[in-house]
């Protein structure tokens, strides 16, 4: 879901060529159809652009995801209804076999391209060769093989999923400017605490229904279709549940809100895509990270600063920020 909060940020601040749907928390031909519904619904108005979303990558249906089993087919069929936006799921879009040759003549009149990169390296590593001669950077959200900076032998989900596409990338990306992007990874913020702590880089209920400082996400335009995917009645308790083996609530906000977000539990979902999509816009907010403790492992990836010493100051930042330029999105074409 923090894919889905990513993206009216950019569209509102920059000409996007494409959206890629990839193999990962979601499924790209089922996936696709709410991605369209959520950002071309929202800029249908006379004068606004459509914005290509593409099925790319790979659907392997069939494999094991044991390991991510508590949470991954849960988040897959809320994404297939836009977190739902939609009542259910609409048909799936056929793959684009040949994606990158409609990537290429999507920006066939752009002299330089960015590329944000969310979710797992399985397109990136068969578009960006085609690509490569006008990409002018690469922002990606998480770590690099061997950024040991927050734990030995941590991969992020978005590499470790597909690790013999990360490894390609991995090479691919020594040839242009690449700047991956986290969260801090504090030590009471791990876990599944609830509520966690306000010092937590967690997503919050004001940041997108406001509260006596904000008025939180608009109510028209794309920001008022994100805030109603966010904040809409649907019931996913068979969804979480299919076998009726709990009675947990769950809701549109089961996906992101901590207090509510009963797959990953509190603390255990962060601003990842969120804060990726802000270095992406506003990178002088952000500085190469060195772990206090041991330095020398730094350098690899860039953090938010922290304001004045204090992460709750910081955070508090990074949803403001989030909340007015996702509504800046009213104004996207």
């Amino acid at each position: 879901m923090d894919d889905m909060m990513a993206m009216p940020m950019v569209l509102g601040r920059r000409h996007v060529s494409a959206i890629i749907q990839t193999e990962g928390a979601t499924l790209p031909g089922v996936s696709a159809p709410g991605v369209d519904a959520l950002v071309n619904f929202g800029l249908s108005e006379p004068g606004k652009r459509h914005i290509p979303v593409i099925a790319a990558g790979q659907q392997n249906e069939g494999r094991d995801i044991t390991k991510y089993q508590n949470w991954l087919p849960f988040f897959r069929g809320m994404m297939t209804r836009a977190n739902g936006l939609l009542p259910s799921p609409p048909e799936p879009w056929p793959l684009e076999r040949r994606f990158e040759d409609k990537l290429v003549q999507l920006v066939e009149d752009c002299e330089s391209v960015s590329i944000l990169l969310l979710g797992p390296y399985t397109s990136f590593v068969r578009y960006y060769p085609r690509l490569q001669e006008k990409v002018d950077r690469i922002v990606i959200m998480g770590l690099m093989i061997g950024d040991e900076s927050a734990g030995k032998g941590r991969l992020s989900f978005n590499c470790e999923y597909d690790l013999a596409a990360c490894e390609v990338a991995m090479v691919l990306l020594k040839q242009k400017p690449a700047f991956f992007v986290d969260v801090p990874r504090l030590p009471d913020c791990r876990g599944k605490v609830t509520p966690p702590p306000p010092h937590c880089y967690t997503p919050n209920l004001a940041m997108v229904a406001g509260d006596e400082t904000s008025e939180g996400l608009v109510k028209k335009g794309l920001p008022g279709r994100l805030r109603k995917a966010l904040l809409n009645d649907y019931d996913c308790s068979s969804l979480l549940n299919p076998d009726n083996s709990s009675k947990l609530k769950c809701s549109s906000q089961s996906t992101w809100e901590p207090t509510a977000n009963v797959a990953a539990g509190g603390s255990g979902i962060l601003l990842w895509d969120q804060t990726a999509a802000l270095f992406f816009l506003q990178p002088d907010d952000f500085a190469l990270f060195y772990p206090a403790d041991n330095p020398a492992t730094g350098g690899k990836h860039y953090e938010p600063i922290v304001i004045d010493g204090s992460h709750e100051k910081t955070v508090d930042h990074l949803r403001a920020r989030w909340t007015e330029l996702s509504n800046q999105s009213i104004q996207a074409r």
